[in-house]
């Protein structure tokens, strides 16, 4: 009877086993998607490694990211950067494309690099219809169109993009002004149009992801999408009579095709520089670039330089000055840090000076240091007196004036900051029209033309 027992338990168990297949483990997890990145670069070398070091730290497998690069008609360095990351990089993305067009440097008609005439934008059309061809040749499941001066500071805005399931979105970028990458309103004959609904989206007043007539410059295509087989860039659809500008040829052949754009303004995605006017240079642009980098430190996520590609250190100066001062809360390094950050940017050399800390001091402190308030001083806005740290910003600013550079030694000259700058990490405006010598109660010497108040940094 054992015996029996032990023989079908026996072949019980050889008949489990017998099915291989049925001991697999679970299924492995889909891939993600595929994904064509084109970068369209025109004079963007002040600007391109912060783009590219974006690009890098995107939280998505590189091995499903490939590249579609092309740049022309540049009086920078913006071939030589554009080659030398594609080289490093060429190996970590899935393939590579590069399409280099050295010359000619400007267009037919063209007024200055800023300039944008109906040639230019014809060649931008046709670079975006061969990087759209290029996508569908591929078969790649989604194509990101992202100008060299928007940076995706958010590394999951591919992955957040995606989650939406639209066919063509963008997200929402920040910039120095009220200028982002969407339009709420567009005319019938194709042009902007104020509408109540922009600000509060700009603004983030309202949060989501909603339909608008017009997003440019940095867009996500899913070429999966039914609709996406019929928009293109160029040649313009045969109906068309809006500007040619391929911003709205594009919106205009979404809408003949039945594909909603959409804005998604969930999240901080990131920043985009405001156009240069057609007159202004490129040093204008990277000047406002510049301008774009520093909101960033103060709203994050921050840009950060590609470590793929060789940018020369800056050279800080000291603008004519003698000695320039960042005076800084010990307690407070997030904000030094930010501001040399800011500085060096700006190539300005500081020398950092610990604050005195109003939250710190008592009244015996104050006694000991000899500040006496004046009799009857109260704020003439707030109706009080002198708070503890406005206390320690004067004794700040005080012991700064008291070091031995500040005298000038001839007692018919004074100077209130006698040719030192002083920078508070605090948000107040600087007064710039007295850093220069002046005889007691005399006007400024001849010829010297005051500066203007500027913003504290």
């Amino acid at each position: 009877m054992l015996s029996g027992i032990i023989s079908v338990w026996t072949i019980f168990a050889v008949a489990q086993c017998y099915f291989s297949e049925e001991n697999y483990t679970e299924e492995s997890k889909m891939q993600p998607p595929t994904v064509i990145i084109a970068i369209i670069a025109r004079n963007a070398a002040h600007s391109l490694p912060y783009y590219l070091g974006a690009l890098e730290r995107l939280n998505y497998p590189k091995e499903r990211i490939s590249i579609w690069a092309a740049t022309d008609h540049n009086i920078d360095n913006t071939t030589a950067i554009l080659r030398e990351w594609l080289t490093v990089m060429q190996t970590q993305y899935h393939y590579v494309e590069w399409r280099p067009l050295e010359k000619p440097t400007s267009y037919v008609g063209e007024l200055g690099p800023k300039h944008w005439t109906n040639g230019r934008y014809e060649y931008v059309m046709k670079l975006k219809q061969a990087a759209l061809n290029f996508s569908k040749k591929r078969w790649a499941d989604y194509i990101l169109y992202s100008d060299t001066d928007n940076i995706l500071t958010n590394p999951n805005a591919l992955h957040l993009l995606m989650a939406e399931n639209k066919s063509v979105i963008a997200p929402m970028l920040d910039s120095q002004s009220a200028y982002s990458n969407y339009w709420c309103g567009i005319t019938p004959q194709g042009y902007y149009r104020r509408t109540a609904e922009y600000f509060p989206t700009k603004q983030r007043q309202r949060r989501g992801c909603y339909p608008v007539p017009m997003v440019h410059s940095t867009i996500l295509l899913d070429l999966r999408k039914e609709g996406t087989k019929k928009v293109s860039f160029h040649p313009p659809h045969k109906d068309y009579s809006w500007p040619f500008d391929d911003i709205i040829v594009f919106a205009f052949s979404c809408r003949i095709s039945e594909v909603q754009m959409y804005l998604c303004n969930k999240e901080r995605y990131g920043y985009l520089n405001v156009p240069a006017k057609p007159h202004q240079t490129v040093e204008d642009d990277r000047i406002n670039f510049v301008h774009l980098y520093l909101e960033s430190l103060i709203h994050g996520p921050p840009m950060y330089v590609s470590r793929n590609v060789h940018v020369p250190p800056k050279q800080s100066d000291l603008m004519g000055f003698d000695e320039i001062y960042l005076i800084n809360l010990r307690r407070r390094p997030d904000r030094r840090d930010r501001m040399l950050w800011s500085l060096y940017e700006l190539e300005i050399d500081a020398k950092v000076v610990a604050a005195v800390d109003g939250a710190a001091l008592n009244s015996s402190d104050i006694k000991i240091l000899g500040v006496d308030l004046l009799p009857g001083y109260y704020d003439p806005f707030s109706g009080r007196t002198l708070t503890k740290g406005e206390v320690g910003c004067f004794l700040s600013h005080y012991y700064i004036w008291k070091e031995p550079c500040h005298y000038a030694g001839d007692p018919e000259w004074v100077s209130d900051t006698e040719t030192s700058t002083l920078w508070d990490d605090d948000n107040v405006r600087t007064d710039w029209r007295g850093s220069h010598k002046t005889l007691k109660g005399s006007q400024p010497p001849a010829g010297l033309q005051s500066a203007t108040h500027k913003d504290e940094l």
